[in-house]
């Protein structure tokens, strides 16, 4: 068993939805104040803040950049402030640099928020943000090429590979919107889930994607508070220890990227963090998987062998991986149960991979959990990071 050297021990979200009125700072300052309070520590004792860059956002961006969290919050013993920016895959990289902080020696409790508001910035820009954020400016962009129209290739693929029907891949976001139903921090809490047939009657986006297996851009924010494993064990509270870890990069761009690699790549970055946690799939409790759109969740089951070759539309249309399903995955319903956050959703997953180990998932909560599978991607899906969270 490896041993670990991180510990989430406080998580502090508000719920996504869509909310003009609620500026970005009361979203900071309820995450980062509830985070703050569950772990049980005084505000003055968070010695770095490790901010999740916004997207899309320039004048929050450029705040954060500068310090302001740590003033607005009063945190007089802040030594160290910075931004990461990997798109989805940032929450994993601002865990990578509070782990070498608090390793360092150089802070004892590191403060990791994120927020997003898209309600509030103009549709001109959300389109040209979009239209640019991982596309290539040469080959793709002058065409009109978005990220549903790239989607809708990959799924065509997958589908054509794997011999998966279209019936399977719209369970994918049934399966999706159970676990969002009993979510109060999701947009789509207590909402009616749409069966098979109504994801099937929604428009056609871009073939074979219909409108309900495409995502809804939404607002939001969470926070965590993480210190080293030792300290956590000391304190003798709930928390989620980081067990493992394995990464790749693919490519800056779809057009660039070996799809046969890719589903290599995956398969070893996770197979490198159960080898380090000391683990093997049958292990895992949770599969909290973050990739965005329905299809990267049959796609990645099947690369990790979680069943027969082929079957995993069969396994999410059967219902295992729905609430009180046998793999029990997505707890957060991914970006089409949670709505689109931009980075936010990668950071809304592991602060849910947290809230499960801890044992405060409430009407989700999956018994008995204890060891967490946990991954996230970048931009256009640039790259892919998997690890490993236990009760310890």
């Amino acid at each position: 068993m490896s041993h670990s050297k991180l510990s989430i021990i406080g998580i502090g979200e508000v719920p996504t939805g869509i909310y003009p009125d609620r500026s970005r700072w009361d979203i900071i300052y309820d995450t980062c104040m509830a985070a703050v309070k569950d772990a049980g520590i005084h505000k003055n004792e968070v010695e770095a803040v490790v901010t999740v860059a916004p997207q899309a956002q320039p004048d929050i961006y450029g705040e954060i950049s500068f310090g302001k969290i740590p003033e607005e919050l009063g945190l007089k013993g802040c030594k160290n402030v910075c931004v990461c920016n990997a798109g989805g895959a940032s929450t994993s990289n601002c865990l990578r640099l509070a782990e070498q902080l608090i390793e360092s020696g150089a802070a004892r409790y590191v403060l990791i928020p994120h927020l997003t508001v898209h309600s509030t910035i103009p549709l001109p820009d959300l389109i040209n943000f979009f239209a640019k954020a991982g596309i290539d400016r040469q080959w793709e962009y002058p065409y009109g090429q978005t990220y549903n129209g790239i989607v809708a290739m990959m799924t065509q693929r997958y589908m054509h590979d794997s011999g998966t029907t279209a019936e399977e891949m719209a369970s994918v976001v049934v399966s999706l919107r159970k676990w969002a139903a009993l979510d109060p921090n999701s947009m789509f809490y207590k909402k009616e889930v749409p069966s098979i047939e109504k994801v099937l009657a929604s428009g056609m986006v871009a073939s074979p994607l219909h409108k309900r297996e495409c995502n809804v851009l939404a607002d939001g924010g969470a926070a965590m508070v993480v210190t080293s494993a030792e300290n956590a064990r000391a304190r003798k509270s709930p928390a989620a220890f980081k067990l493992g870890e394995g990464s790749r990069f693919f490519s800056a761009f779809t057009t660039t990227r070996d799809y046969e690699k890719t589903g290599t790549d995956m398969r070893d970055a996770t197979m490198e963090a159960l080898a380090q946690a000391g683990l093997i799939t049958s292990d895992i409790d949770i599969w909290n998987v973050y990739l965005a759109y329905p299809v990267g969740h049959p796609l990645l089951m099947d690369l990790l062998g979680l069943c027969e070759p082929g079957r995993a539309g069969k396994m999410f249309m059967e219902g295992h991986t729905a609430p009180g399903g046998k793999l029990p995955w997505a707890t957060i319903g991914d970006a089409v149960g949670r709505g689109h956050t931009g980075s936010g959703v990668s950071i809304a997953t592991y602060v849910d991979t947290a809230r499960q180990l801890m044992g405060k998932a409430g009407e989700r909560q999956v018994p008995d959990v204890k060891y967490v599978y946990q991954c996230t991607s970048g931009g256009s899906g640039m790259n892919f990071i998997a690890s490993i969270w236990g009760r310890d």
